[in-house]
């Protein structure tokens, strides 16, 4: 039997975790935050310990600052075929043996996050040369298939740069809903023989399954298995909507989807008496999906879906590719308590890749954005670093 719910009750759990939603999307950097309950010392002085060490002190004291010099950042303008963009660079005086392109999630503040910030300097005092691009469409609460390509061209400029990379060896790392984009960028014609390793945290596989999660809170961990259930957070349902508001064609459509999210991030409670009579059929059919609580009607109400949402949806959703044809090592991070994008995602997206190619860590204390790191985890954590500092030794 499906567990009863309301959305009333889902924005009362809002309103008592007060503005985190309005931060939160951002998991992105869930690693930041993934491993501030994590034991301040851990034992040993591996890499992987010292990184995990760092991480969970964000800009507090650790033993890889005391052990390394502080690593420049600076803001740089790049150009290609004619598309400008910006980013930021950090990087270790004592140089770089692996690079990485870190790819913020729906955040406001973007590149400037503080999470993202404190988590570049981290892999810069290990030796990666790090850059961040402003991806100024998540920025605002947008997601678009075009992300896809602004994520290879940046990888593209780091990739090129033998001054920041000597090595040559790059890789991409994407957070919660910016994981979609990585691994799409990766299968590009033009850097897909170039990318050496993909890692994601927190990330998805289908876009249509995790509409289903963040509309009903039901997920499945098999293709055919028995429906799970989870609270999901209000915030992703919403910030979906913010991102699909610009897509309708009726400006009254636009004005109220918008004033919708808006209210029910801050306020958590609009959506229980919203009504959809001033809508447009198009707009009513978008409503009656962010409103539904029942999984097996998503797909009929996704099919009703006007065909500019329908074509972004296809254009960020790795299930409907052919993964196969991903060059890169894949090392794969998620929470099993995860209320912002649920495991099962992970583990299809393991299930999708060849099996030689990709690294699967499930944490049990890990979840989204609201950390409860158990002491078991952390060897699995540590394993879960290893991998990607191993990439630095290819």
């Amino acid at each position: 039997m499906r567990p009863s719910r309301s959305l009333h009750s889902l924005f009362s759990a809002t309103r008592r975790m007060g503005g985190l939603f309005r931060i939160a999307g951002l998991s992105v950097f869930f690693l930041a935050a993934l491993l501030a309950a994590c034991t301040p010392r851990l034992p040993g002085d591996s890499d992987a310990a010292l990184a995990l060490e760092d991480i969970a002190a964000g800009f507090g004291g650790s033993r890889l600052k005391d052990q390394t010099p502080r690593p420049e950042r600076r803001t740089i303008d790049f150009n290609i075929e004619g598309r400008n963009y910006v980013g930021d660079v950090y990087l270790s005086s004592q140089g770089s043996r692996a690079g990485i392109v870190l790819v913020p999630g729906v955040v406001p503040q973007g590149k400037d996050d503080s999470r993202i910030v404190a988590l570049a300097q981290t892999l810069a005092r290990l030796q990666f040369a790090v850059l961040v691009p402003d991806l100024r469409g998540p920025r605002n609460y947008r997601v678009r298939a075009h992300d896809v390509r602004e994520v290879a061209d940046a990888f593209r400029h780091l990739n090129s740069r033998r001054d920041l990379v000597p090595q040559g060896r790059v890789g991409i790392a994407g957070f919660s809903y910016g994981a979609g984009p990585v691994l799409l960028a990766a299968l590009e014609p033009d850097i897909r023989d170039e990318v050496d390793f993909v890692v994601t945290l927190g990330g998805y596989y289908n876009m249509y399954t995790i509409v289903t999660y963040f509309t009903t809170g039901f997920f499945r961990t098999e293709p055919d298995g028995d429906w799970q259930y989870l609270i999901p957070s209000p915030y992703n349902k919403w910030v979906f909507t913010l991102s699909n508001a610009d897509l309708f064609e009726r400006r009254g459509d636009r004005t109220s989807l918008r004033a919708l999210a808006h209210d029910s991030l801050e306020y958590g409670e609009t959506a229980s008496a919203a009504s959809s009579a001033n809508l447009s059929p198009d707009a009513e059919a978008f409503y009656r999906l962010i409103t539904n609580e029942d999984p097996n009607r998503v797909p009929e109400l996704i099919q009703h879906l006007p065909a500019s949402i329908l074509t972004e949806l296809e254009g960020l959703n790795p299930a409907s590719r052919d993964l196969t044809t991903l060059q890169a090592e894949v090392i794969l991070v998620h929470g099993r308590s995860d209320t912002m994008i649920p495991y099962s995602e992970s583990l299809a997206l393991a299930r999708a890749l060849p099996p030689e190619q990709v690294r699967l860590f499930i944490i049990d204390g890990l979840v989204h954005v609201d950390v409860r790191i158990k002491r078991q985890d952390v060897p699995r954590l540590l394993e879960a670093m290893e991998a990607v500092l191993a990439q630095r030794e290819h």
